[in-house]
């Protein structure tokens, strides 16, 4: 992409200074007539090279940290370049004028040509400003929209009423291409518009979280339920009669259908893992084994004490009443204890083996 965007910048920068040179040769309303087409191409020369140093080089560097002296520059440049213009043309311009006016009205004339050929040299010098200008505005805005992207994760669109407002990147479903425009639908089934082709919007966007599956299409691949090679189904929502598909342009896309199968792929994983940590959580949770030697001491001291209570036992071992709860209710499912009587005056015993 970036190979195609400079041949086709410089294929623009060869034509507008063919132009520019055609100009001179047959226009000889913004210079003197020089006499040769050769001194016309030279001259049609020298604006070029004063126009291109003013926008790769003086604008860059100085228009903004030193505006005064880049004005300066630019007033020299264009007097220069006048003077070796008419310096070209001086000789042919006194013969002709020599019969009729001497030296001194030859200066004159001379010197208005001259303040003639640096007005228009200025004038042309302000391209670069005007063209720069609309360009740092254009990276400016861009710049603060991939901001507020990067940092909110959120996208300007238009609503109905065209009014402009921002929406998450997470909310938006599928985006598809209408005209010029960009149809922006999101999961609460609100459609919006965003006025940028399909192709910049996938730039913006880039390709780690959506998916271009056609020419005029982008999903998101959180929102892809499932995908068989060849067919995109999304994941239903409540406002949905039926499940929304679309067909994969598998000629155009190839690399996409392998995106789609290793992010499902993976956050098929990523769900089993995480119902293996929850398992894994609720183990935990789940109360664990008693040392030996405190179910030890707890079982013998209920067969030296049928029908001891539990608060007995925590007096004699001094152990908490959790610790003690755990002790009990693992030597009952173990089989070894059991509790005879009443809740209110029967206690543990041991198991005969």
């Amino acid at each position: 992409m970036k190979h195609w965007n400079t041949i086709v910048t410089v294929s623009l920068n060869i034509l507008f200074c063919t132009a520019l040179l055609w100009f001179f040769t047959k226009n000889a309303y913004l210079r003197p007539y020089l006499g040769s087409t050769t001194k016309e191409l030279l001259s049609g020369l020298l604006l070029l090279v004063s126009l291109y140093a003013n926008y790769f080089i003086l604008y860059p560097k100085l228009y903004r940290s030193h505006i005064s002296l880049y004005w300066l520059l630019v007033a020299i440049i264009s007097l220069v370049a006048g003077g070796v213009e008419l310096a070209l043309g001086y000789p042919f311009i006194s013969q002709c004028l020599a019969f009729r006016i001497n030296e001194v009205g030859a200066f004159i004339y001379f010197s208005k040509l001259l303040l003639m050929v640096f007005s228009r040299n200025l004038a042309f010098n302000l391209i670069p400003y005007t063209l720069r200008d609309k360009a740092e505005l254009q990276q400016f805005l861009e710049t603060e929209v991939r901001i507020v992207y990067q940092y909110a994760k959120m996208i300007d669109v238009c609503g109905k009423d065209n009014n402009c407002q921002h929406i998450s990147v997470d909310a938006i479903f599928y985006c598809q291409k209408n005209g010029n425009e960009t149809e922006v639908h999101t999961v609460e089934g609100i459609k919006y518009t965003r006025y940028c082709t399909i192709k910049y919007l996938t730039q913006f966007l880039g390709n780690k979280e959506f998916a271009r599956i056609s020419q005029s299409l982008i999903v998101p691949f959180q929102h892809i339920a499932s995908f068989d090679g060849e067919t995109v189904v999304m994941k239903t929502m409540p406002w949905m009669v039926t499940p929304i598909t679309f067909k994969l342009d598998s000629k155009r896309y190839s690399h996409t259908a392998a995106d789609i199968d290793r992010y499902l792929l993976a956050d098929k994983e990523n769900s089993a893992g995480e119902r293996s940590d929850t398992d894994g959580e609720k183990e935990k949770k789940s109360p664990s084994v008693p040392p030996k030697e405190k179910l030890d001491a707890v079982l013998h001291y209920i067969r030296e004490h049928p029908g001891c209570r539990s608060n007995e036992i925590i007096h004699h071992t001094s152990y908490r009443k959790t610790t003690m709860e755990r002790c009990l209710s693992y030597l009952k499912k173990q089989g070894l204890i059991e509790f005879s009587g009443s809740k209110k005056t029967g206690g543990y015993k041991a198991v005969s083996s």
